[in-house]
């Protein structure tokens, strides 16, 4: 995302860039003033298609938004991104919003021999009723096309994983620390909400407000589990920190709390929010030991965490031997490196690997995969204390 005359630009690229060829894209505006048309100038005044982005308008209550889609020829893609023309009432400015790297183009037989592998491994998938077996030939796929990339590994790359990972075991056991407000900027949200999945799962949220929104989403639903407390390293209380917000602020400040106030504070920079006043509360505070036991989890298939800074600490508290999830993800960018080095080595001493992406995820496999925990009957998750 970039800014230019208080006019936010995101760009997603649709797949992955590769050299020389044409790319698709999507992306959004955010003004606020009514956004009239959005084009390339390298390819003419030709409008681009534009939509309603309602999600956009969410995070950004006080601004218009308006979406955007098209394609262009890579000889149209600038040394510093893809150059669009935006026009605001009677403005019109130019902004170049940057791409990742290309990726170099795979030989023709290369690109054969992965097609036929990775449609086997499709067909294979879909023939079985074995939800272990079925993940384990949807990863073989995912890390096939990673191969055919180079080992890139970006968050598009994780977001589709996830959607393979909730098709391919669609009676997952997750536990998601950091849960937010369940929508903004979550990477489960959308899963959990598919009708073709039966997620039972644990989300954790320390912060009042956005526990209170969690609850709107997801209390209604049996079949999770919603703690508001903040996940440590011992019970009891903790303070956190988090900006205060009004109603037309971006939701994405809202995202930001974190037991480390000097974290906040950097972040808040970051936004652009220095001189913007903090607030301190004290929440519940739970080890994953604690958290664990009180809802009866001696199994995950899926662990996200997204705790500002602290990743490194909760992550290291779990029993990864007895509890095998499939998938791991939680965030590295606020990490120390040398807290980012322990972490890859803890996941290596469980069999894991894993990749970091440009955004500042991390997202950890085993590669070996059996038929699944002895432990895991399928059993309703029970209810907390």
């Amino acid at each position: 995302m970039v800014e230019k005359n208080g006019v936010l630009v995101h760009l997603d690229p649709k797949g992955d860039r590769i050299e020389d060829a044409d790319l698709a894209f999507t992306g959004w505006v955010a003004a606020d003033r009514p956004v009239q048309a959005v084009w390339l100038p390298a390819a003419g005044k030709q409008r681009l298609t534009t939509c309603a982005r309602p999600d956009v308008r969410r995070v950004f209550p006080s601004r218009t938004a308006l979406g955007f889609s098209g394609k262009c020829k890579g000889s149209e893609i600038g040394p510093d991104g893809l150059r669009l023309a935006i026009q605001l009432g009677d403005e019109t400015f130019e902004i170049e919003h940057p791409l990742p790297p290309p990726l170099p183009r795979p030989s023709l037989p290369q690109r054969i021999a992965a097609a036929l592998q990775s449609a086997w491994l499709r067909g294979r998938a879909r023939l079985t009723n074995d939800p272990s077996r079925r993940w384990s030939l949807t990863l073989r796929r995912h890390l096939l096309s990673r191969r055919l990339r180079s080992g890139v590994f970006r968050r598009s790359h994780t977001d589709a994983l996830l959607a393979d990972f909730a098709t391919a075991v669609p009676d997952a056991i997750f536990l998601q620390i950091g849960a937010n407000d369940g929508f903004t900027g979550d990477p489960l949200n959308h899963l959990i909400n598919r009708p073709d999945t039966r997620w039972r799962g644990v989300l954790v949220e320390p912060v009042a407000h956005l526990f209170a929104k969690l609850s709107e989403r997801y209390g209604h639903d049996p079949a999770l589990r919603l703690e508001r407390a903040a996940i440590g390293e011992r019970d009891g209380t903790i303070e956190i920190h988090r900006l205060q917000t009004t109603a037309e602020d971006s939701l994405w400040l809202q995202q930001i709390p974190s037991l480390d106030r000097a974290l906040l504070q950097r972040n808040a920079r970051e936004f652009g929010q220095a001189e913007r006043p903090t607030v301190t509360e004290v929440v519940p505070c739970l080890s994953v030991a604690t958290l664990l036991a009180r809802y009866q989890m001696d199994h995950l298939d899926l662990l996200v965490i997204d705790a500002e800074g602290w990743d490194w600490r909760l992550l290291r508290q779990f029993d990864f031997a007895r509890l095998q999830p499939k998938l791991i993800l939680y965030e590295h960018q606020h990490l120390a490196p040398e807290e980012r080095a322990q972490a890859h080595q803890f996941l290596a001493q469980h069999s894991y690997e894993w990749a970091e992406t440009e955004e500042g995820d991390t997202v950890a496999w085993r590669p070996e995969l059996g038929s699944g925990h002895p432990g895991h009957n399928g059993a309703d998750l029970p209810t907390g204390d």
